[in-house]
């Protein structure tokens, strides 16, 4: 007998451990909605397929299925996508609780909601035949009655569009203001995002058109503006183009969300593809091109629940362009391209968001993330990358200026230069031909002048044959000066270091003035009697030391000596012209080797010099590491030393 109780008692908590069937349950009884105002109605939910059920259909003999929310019923069982179906779910609430609501994000793609037997909510038009049913998505709140402890919710849904049905986001139920608090939070986020893709959109459009239509750009641009539609549209948005413009169809919307979505397979690879055209291959670029194109044309011509069927694929495509994206960036890195690094960088740091995406958008997985910005994020991402590059590139651009603005200012500064040595070349020029090449001339014409007139007889012109002929060979002696000193004013002094016989250099100079210097009665000689070999430019000291002897002939009384005397000392050469002319007294030697003077003094017979001061002697001897020293004393003659050293 005292096997009956114990086995009654046994029976009861096996009948109690069973769940009622036509009942799912949440117990927030103890819930406190002041420290944590909203949570999630996750769980299972009763659910009758291919019926339509109010409050007062359900009884014992109905037998519910159970679903899990959030989650979609064709890829949890045997229902089709396109049907409908009742969900029932019971809340327990704690007692005497005021101003509750229940918030349903979005339900695909029409509904009914009861509230303990009270119609409260409707989206769209529900019904069995779908002639009579009318899509509408958009997020529902609806309020619980107040002190209620349990709360029974009843929902109708019908799909005969979309692509997936049910209730793909988790309700919350929660306190009225928090709710409303976090569905404008979740708004202002979502414009944010939108904003900043837009906003971006345009900076890449004007970058585009600013820098002779450069492809990534555009590409660019067109991504960030396919996000930003999308997040307008899509699930878990603010909805602000449907609610902006309600009198436009529900499937215009899903197409162009759809087709910013399969239209990345155009975009994305393109960008990449025009970033860096040679590491890139065109042929793949070019089969996600015409890829994307037939995938597009279905969004255009079918209905939702078609081309939604295609998402899967997209998905799959999509991880394909990242991995082609992040093989051509690190081909473009290896080759050098420093642009590469940090776009590879930027691909790898965004392609989680967009991964987590696509898994939780998947019908292979049921995997749900609070976080709903997830492709938005993962552009912008990408986005500080291309700014932080777009920014780099200004910063060196800047500095590439800056150094080009030196440049030119060094450039104009030379040029301002030459200028003015061009200018000076070109006066001292002019100045030295109309007084010293022009005089003898002159003097040559109006004896030549006389002469052809016949008043000047041949005797008579015999005796002027000499002055002339060394008129003439100061005169060659003045222009080859001049030549010499205007090319190495205008191109510069080339000095070209070769070894040579300075005796035999000495020949040549005194051998050119023995006329001139007979002429006078003056001895011209040097003290070298055999060969004496130097390093050092020729030209140069042939060009000195020529000028130095006509100069010393020029201020030498007749009957005089002008000689070259080598001598040496440890490794330099001293090369002194000396004279027995007029000399020079104190103030001509201050003055004596500025090159920019022009000393055409006249000499003991009035002879003309060569307009080139002893100054560019010296300037020319510095090319060679050589200097000049000038010893002289009035009416006693002088002495120009030239020092240069023996190897140089």
């Amino acid at each position: 007998m005292r096997l009956i109780p114990l086995t009654a008692f046994i029976v009861l908590m096996l009948i109690n451990s069973i769940p009622l069937r036509g009942q799912a349950w949440l117990d927030l009884s103890h819930h406190d909605f002041l420290t944590n105002p909203e949570t999630k109605l996750s769980g299972d939910w009763e659910f009758y397929w291919n019926q339509l059920l109010e409050p007062g259909d359900f009884n014992p003999s109905l037998r519910p299925d159970f679903i899990h929310v959030p989650g979609v019923w064709n890829r949890q069982g045997d229902y089709k996508t396109l049907g409908y179906g009742t969900y029932r779910f019971q809340i327990k609430l704690p007692p005497n609780q005021f101003g509750l609501s229940v918030y349903f994000p979005i339900i695909n793609s029409s509904a009914k909601i009861w509230v303990n037997d009270i119609l409260v909510a409707e989206t769209g038009i529900v019904n069995s035949d779908k002639n009579y049913y009318t899509p509408q998505l958009m997020g529902t709140a609806v309020p619980l009655p107040d002190k209620a402890e349990v709360v029974t919710l009843v929902v109708q849904v019908a799909n005969f569009t979309y692509y997936t049905s049910g209730i793909p986001s988790p309700p919350r139920v929660g306190r009225s203001s928090a709710i409303f608090d976090r569905n404008n939070r979740n708004n202002g986020i979502e414009n944010f995002f939108s904003g900043s893709l837009i906003a971006m959109c345009i900076y890449q459009l004007m970058l585009f058109f600013l820098n002779t239509h450069r492809k990534p750009y555009l590409f660019l641009a067109l991504i960030c503006f396919g996000v930003a539609i999308r997040a307008l549209i899509v699930h878990g948005g603010s909805f602000l183009l449907p609610n902006l413009y309600p009198s436009v169809h529900w499937e215009v919307w899903k197409k162009i969300e759809f087709a910013s979505v399969y239209g990345m397979l155009i975009l994305f690879p393109s960008y990449i593809y025009y970033l860096f055209p040679t590491a890139a291959s065109k042929r793949i670029q070019q089969t996600f091109l015409v890829t994307g194109i037939i995938l597009c044309i279905p969004v255009i011509f079918t209905p939702h629940y078609v081309y939604g069927m295609l998402l899967e694929i997209v998905h799959l495509l999509l991880l394909f362009a990242f991995v082609y994206a992040i093989y051509s960036v690190i081909k473009a890195w290896r080759s050098g391209n420093k642009d590469a690094r940090i776009i590879c960088f930027g691909i790898i740091a965004s392609f989680p968001f967009i991964l987590i995406e696509i898994i939780q958008n998947s019908v292979f997985t049921q995997y749900n993330i609070e976080f709903e910005f997830l492709v938005e994020a993962g552009v912008l991402v990408f986005l500080l990358f291309q700014v932080y590059l777009l920014g780099r590139h200004y910063a060196q651009a800047y500095r590439r200026l800056e150094v080009s603005n030196r440049e030119l200012e060094r450039m104009v500064s030379n040029r301002t230069i030459e200028l003015v040595t061009s200018n000076s070349v070109k006066d001292r020029l002019l100045s030295v031909m109309s007084h010293d090449v022009k005089s003898p001339l002159n003097s040559l014409q109006g004896i030549l002048n006389i002469y052809n007139k016949g008043a000047l007889q041949r005797e008579e012109f015999d005796n002027f044959t000499k002055i002339i002929e060394a008129d003439l060979h100061k005169t060659s002696l003045l222009v080859e000066n001049i030549l010499f000193w205007t090319k190495n004013q205008i191109k510069g002094v080339e000095i070209k270091i070769e070894k040579f016989d300075l005796r035999q250099l000495l020949d040549e100079i005194t051998g050119l003035y023995q006329t001139i210097a007979g002429n006078k009665g003056i001895q011209l000689g040097h003290n070298l009697t055999n060969e004496t070999v130097i390093n050092s430019d020729r030209n140069i000291l042939y060009f000195v030391i020529r000028n130095l002897v006509a100069n010393a002939i020029k201020f030498s009384r007749e009957n005089t000596s002008v000689r070259v005397e080598v001598d040496y000392e440890n490794d330099t050469i001293l090369i002194r012209v000396k004279d027995q002319g007029v000399g020079m007294n104190d103030e001509i030697l201050r003055n004596l080797c500025a090159p920019e003077l022009i000393l055409s003094t006249t000499g003991t017979e009035n002879e003309k010099g060569t307009g080139l001061g002893i100054g560019l002697c010296k300037e020319y001897l510095e090319k060679v590491n050589g200097e000049i020293v000038v010893d002289s004393l009035e009416g006693k003659g002088s002495t120009f030393t030239i020092i240069i050293n023996k190897k140089n």
